[in-house]
């Protein structure tokens, strides 16, 4: 039995072994090391930004780049100008395999590679790595403000995927684990890509977007396996009604989990439910069984001190970290977490968690999906109050509001509910307050109705401004008319804000009211053109 009861610094712990499982094939240590020196050859000398959504793409790009003795850029934002700008920032390049590159995220001057190949016979080397070495910069969500860039060194990651085990590996017999998260976020990145290359566990590989996705990696990987996912996602699959195959331990993280989702899991799914708690700051350091109540428990060898309101953890590998958290100590393993320092939301002198809120939310009958948004500016004013966004297509306004007065503090009650197809949540079911800010004003905005790019070409632009064309306004007002399928009866107000360049994208939305339309346009995020239109029937 391969287990690594001391830490084995080596690329791939012990290699002999299947690393990761794919439907109709298996890949070993040695077949990974083949593909990873192959495509260490066509790497740059410079650290890689992954843009592969595929668990073992990813493992074999991480060694590879490992092989080349860079490191790799990890963010939880894969719009293609982030994925750009970020390789900018470090000097880096983004990386992905032909066949595993998603729809639109291709981020400009991607090396593309074709599909890795670890075909062959013989066992390639498999290094040891320098504890100390850089292996991986990992940046935050940014749930509550800004993304935070964090190191993570090698034999820290080690230690710690050999200490999660308890975890990820709970019986006798090897895991496979299943994850309906990506590898590029530190959970799925720790407990699934790590795990599978540090421990004895293996990882099942392929598209992993929707319940039957999931589903199909549970029926091609051997019991005993492990259900590595997010509240959100694990909603989902429960939704599907799907017949799955029998499943060890199921395992989430990235948002908190109510006990009445956890308790309709493990009926329906007959697992235990754990979840795990920790930070991209910190890794994984504790974890607990939902249902059971309340209480933490952490790892063996992680300790926690506290003084007064402030914590610490120590993790193995790692220094000592403070703690965002407000958590109360219960006994030398065991604590319970009070809620975080930056998610607490002061109204009328009242305090509450923002996760705790969302989790009455979530927890209404009906409810899919749904989160609150703080007020902006001065919380303390009488006409502050939360706006709440669900996704409840069976439920009103009435019933939601009427849910949620037995189970939070009035004070923190909406006035209003705004119904939504879905929230913009990243890929492992994290909802920035950012990102639901920007949601909430393009929904303010309208419905986006297409965008415009006027040419440099474009013969409205001889002459007009010369040396630094703009595009007329009229130009602009007749696309945005166009986009909306208006003949108008009258233009009530138009003002154009900032001048648009030739080539700029221009996008548009509209807003219906009683007789007339709200256009605006925006470039880059900032409005350019509102317009108040009477309209009628395009001729």
């Amino acid at each position: 039995m391969h287990f690594p009861d001391t830490p084995d610094f080596s690329l791939i712990h012990a290699p002999d072994r299947v690393v990761v499982r794919r439907h109709g094939g298996e890949m070993t240590g040695h077949d990974l090391l083949r593909a990873a020196y192959r495509v260490a050859d066509l790497l740059p000398d410079a650290p890689v930004v992954p843009v592969c959504l595929d668990v073992g793409h990813f493992i074999v790009l991480l060694l590879a780049t490992l092989l080349r003795g860079r490191h790799v850029l990890l963010s939880s934002d894969r719009t293609a100008t982030r994925l750009a700008a970020l390789a900018a920032e470090h000097g880096a390049v983004c990386v992905g395999f032909a066949d595993d590159l998603p729809d639109g995220e291709h981020p400009a001057h991607m090396l593309v590679l074709p599909p890795p190949d670890g075909s062959g016979v013989g066992c390639p080397k498999n290094p040891a790595i320098d504890g100390e070495r850089l292996v991986a910069i990992v940046f935050t969500s940014g749930s509550t403000g800004q993304p935070v860039a964090h190191t993570k060194r090698w034999g820290a990651l080690v230690v710690r995927s050999i200490v999660a085990r308890v975890l990820l590996d709970p019986v006798e017999q090897a895991s496979t684990l299943v994850g309906t998260v990506p590898p590029y976020h530190m959970y799925g990145f720790e407990t699934l890509v790590l795990q599978a290359i540090h421990t004895r566990c293996a990882v099942a590989s392929g598209p992993a977007f929707y319940p039957s996705d999931w589903r199909k990696m549970l029926e091609f990987s051997p019991a005993p396996r492990v259900l590595v996912t997010t509240p959100l996602q694990l909603r989902l699959l429960l939704g599907a009604e799907l017949s799955c195959p029998a499943i060890a331990r199921i395992i989430s993280a990235a948002a908190p989990l109510g006990e009445t989702l956890a308790r309709q899991a493990e009926d329906r799914l007959g697992a235990p439910v754990m979840e795990i708690y920790g930070a991209t700051e910190i890794g994984s350091v504790a974890m607990r069984r939902t249902t059971a109540g309340p209480g933490w428990e952490l790892y063996d060898t992680v300790e926690l001190a506290q003084d007064g309101d402030d914590a610490t953890i120590a993790a193995p590998g790692a220094p000592a970290y403070p703690l965002s958290d407000l958590v109360e100590k219960d006994g030398p393993r065991h604590f319970r977490l009070i809620g975080r320092r930056n998610d607490m939301v002061k109204l009328a002198a009242k305090r509450a968690s923002l996760s705790a809120l969302n989790t009455a939310l979530t927890a209404l009958p009906g409810v899919e999906d749904g989160a609150f948004l703080p007020p902006e500016g001065d919380a303390e004013s009488a006409f502050a109050r939360m706006r709440v966004f669900v996704v409840a297509p069976a439920l009103s306004a009435e019933a939601v509001i009427a849910g949620l007065r037995g189970r939070i503090d009035p004070a923190f009650l909406p006035r209003g509910v705004v119904f939504v197809d879905a929230l913009p949540r990243n890929g492992v079911g994290k909802l920035t307050v950012q990102a639901l800010r920007q949601f909430a004003a393009r929904l303010a905005q309208g419905k986006e109705i297409g965008t415009a790019v006027i040419p440099a070409s474009h013969p409205c632009l001889a002459g007009h401004f010369p040396g630094r064309p703009v595009v007329p306004g009229v130009v602009l007002l007749e696309e945005g008319l166009a986009l909306a399928g208006l003949c108008p009866t009258r233009i009530e107000q138009v003002k154009f804000l900032r001048p648009v360049s030739p080539d700029e994208t221009v996008t548009f939305f509209a807003k219906h009211e009683a007789a007339r339309i709200r256009l605006s346009a925006y470039v880059q995020g900032q409005v350019v053109l509102r317009a108040v239109i009477g309209h009628g029937p395009q001729p």
